[in-house]
C-alpha cells in the first residue's frame, strides 16, 4: 500500500489499525517522535515519506500511549517476562532501532478510533483525499434526508473527510525543503 493510500484509509476511516511490533505479541500503533525541524532532516535524507498524521504526547499519554524504553538485553529479558515487551525496544548487539524515537500505544481490539490529530502531512499540495459520504439528500429539492431508505431521489451527501476538513494541514515543500502549514478548511 503506498502511503498516499494508507493515509487516504486513515482519514477515511478515522482509526489506525494495530499490529505487534517485531518481538511482541501485544498489537500497538506506533509513532515516530520527531519534532518539525527534525522531521524535515528525516524526510530530505530520505528516512520517511512526507505522508502521515501528527498528534502530541498530550494526546496519546491521554489515552493509554507512551514513549518506548530503550533498553539492554538483560533489562528487555525483564520487560518480557512481566509481558511488557511492547513498552521496550532491546539495544544489545544487532539492535538497528536506535535511531528512533518510537510511541505505541496498546490496542488489544486491533484498531484504535481518532478523534482529533494535530495536523496531516502530505507530501503533494494538490492531494486530496477522497470524499466521504456524511449524509444524504432528496436530488430533487435538495432537502436533508435520514438516510436513503423509501425515498427514490436519495443521493450521498459527499465531503472530504472529517479529520482533514477539522486538522492542520502540513505539505512537504520539496523544492524549500520544509514544511509549508495550512490551518484547517483551508486546503479543500
Amino acid at each position: 500500500m503506498t502511503p498516499q493510500r494508507r493515509l487516504e484509509g486513515i482519514l477515511r476511516e478515522e482509526r489506525f489499525l494495530a499490529f505487534a511490533p517485531f518481538g511482541s505479541s501485544t498489537a500497538c500503533v506506533c509513532f515516530s517522535e520527531s519534532p518539525p525541524d527534525h522531521l524535515g532532516h528525516l524526510i530530505r535524507t530520505g528516512r520517511f515519506s512526507p505522508w502521515g498524521v501528527v498528534t502530541s504526547r498530550t494526546s496519546l499519554l491521554s489515552i493509554g500511549g507512551g514513549a518506548v524504553a530503550y533498553v539492554p538485553d538483560d533489562v528487555h529479558a525483564s520487560f518480557q517476562a512481566a509481558g511488557l515487551e511492547h513498552w521496550a525496544v532491546r539495544t544489545g548487539s544487532g539492535s538497528v532501532w536506535m535511531h528512533e524515537r518510537e510511541w505505541r500505544l496498546p490496542s488489544s481490539g486491533g484498531a484504535r478510533g481518532i478523534g482529533g490529530l494535530a495536523a496531516i502531512l502530505v507530501g503533494d499540495v494538490a492531494w486530496r483525499p477522497s470524499p466521504v459520504v456524511t449524509g444524504w439528500e432528496d436530488g430533487s429539492t435538495g432537502q436533508p434526508l435520514p438516510g436513503p431508505e423509501g425515498n427514490p431521489f436519495a443521493q450521498p451527501v459527499l465531503e472530504l473527510p472529517r479529520l482533514w476538513r477539522e486538522s492542520q494541514v502540513w505539505v512537504w515543500d520539496a523544492v524549500s525543503g520544509s514544511l509549508v502549514k495550512h490551518a484547517p478548511g483551508v486546503l479543500r
